[in-house]
């Protein structure tokens, strides 16, 4: 038994290097955690955030595992070199750490209160139901972008599951509101730049954004909705503070993010690719950040 533990431990440490990577998670995680705890609860404790976190990644991890099994004929097609068709780990081996990861779950939904735990089973119901593709199977899947926007609903129920951690309640303000859309929106551009390819890297899959756009439609939508997530930055900070500084960094910073994308589509390169979501990484913790500050003072 130890033996076969440690054996699904290490192909896990392998999986999530290419697949799910834990650390890299952890920080963009982290910052929005803290924000949203900073404008829902006035008494916010290391305890609570690292709760949230640990049940945010096990959630991730936990719809991860579900789009390895959903997808698994589609990428032994297409996505040959995944973890999972290049054998490092198997399917049973991650249902496992699946049992694991939902267990965390509700685990941490069940010691923060009754609007948690009921919040979670809504998640759990709702990735089971999307891992079984609603029961239309190629029908959604035909349709991407409908496919896709029903998959990343999961993503919003997280972060209400989130605010209930913080309060126990399904409280909804102004602040909360913006809160909600500037982090949604964070989340649309988090898989839109994932699924961002340059120039023949789109493989046979069609499951990417330029596939469908093409790569100069795909880069004036990313910017738009790069501006889209800076006003809605403004409006939280317009909420909590009359320090008109912040606005003009946060355009300052939105301005430099946006120069990093106009390089990329000039250029065309995976470093180029790499320089756009890691100059938006920066933009969203740091304007996480802010708000964490701005909303705690």
């Amino acid at each position: 038994m130890i033996n076969k533990i440690i054996k699904i431990a290490r192909n896990f440490y392998l999986y999530q290097e290419d697949r799910f990577p834990i650390i890299i998670l952890t920080f963009s995680l982290l910052p929005a955690i803290l924000s949203s705890g900073a404008i829902t609860s006035s008494h916010l404790t290391i305890f609570r955030v690292v709760l949230v976190l640990l049940a945010s990644i096990a959630y991730l991890l936990h719809i991860r595992i579900i789009d390895e099994y959903r997808d698994f004929s589609h990428d032994n097609m297409h996505h040959i070199t995944r973890p999972v068709q290049a054998g490092v780990i198997s399917k049973g081996e991650l249902f496992y750490v699946d049992i694991l990861a939902v267990s965390i779950l509700l685990a941490v939904a069940v010691t923060a209160g009754l609007f948690s735990f009921i919040i979670s089973i809504i998640m759990l119901g709702y990735s089971y139901f999307a891992g079984k593709e609603f029961f239309i199977g190629e029908k959604l899947r035909n349709h991407f972008f409908i496919y896709n926007s029903v998959n990343l609903i999961q993503m919003f129920l997280m972060q209400v599951f989130v605010y209930t951690v913080f309060t126990n309640s399904l409280l909804l303000n102004n602040l909360i509101l913006a809160h909600f859309l500037f982090t949604s929106v964070g989340t649309i551009i988090f898989e839109f730049v994932r699924k961002l390819k340059i120039p023949g890297d789109d493989g046979s899959g069609r499951d990417t954004y330029t596939w469908y756009l093409g790569f100069s439609k795909s880069i004036i939508v990313h910017q738009a909705l790069l501006v889209l997530d800076t006003a809605l930055f403004f409006w939280i900070i317009t909420i909590i503070s009359s320090n008109n500084i912040l606005l003009y960094f946060g355009l300052t910073l939105t301005i430099l993010t946006s120069f990093s994308t106009l390089i990329h589509r000039i250029k065309k390169t995976h470093k180029t690719d790499q320089l756009m979501q890691l100059s938006f990484l920066l933009l969203y913790m740091i304007f996480n950040v802010s708000i964490y500050f701005l909303a705690i003072n």
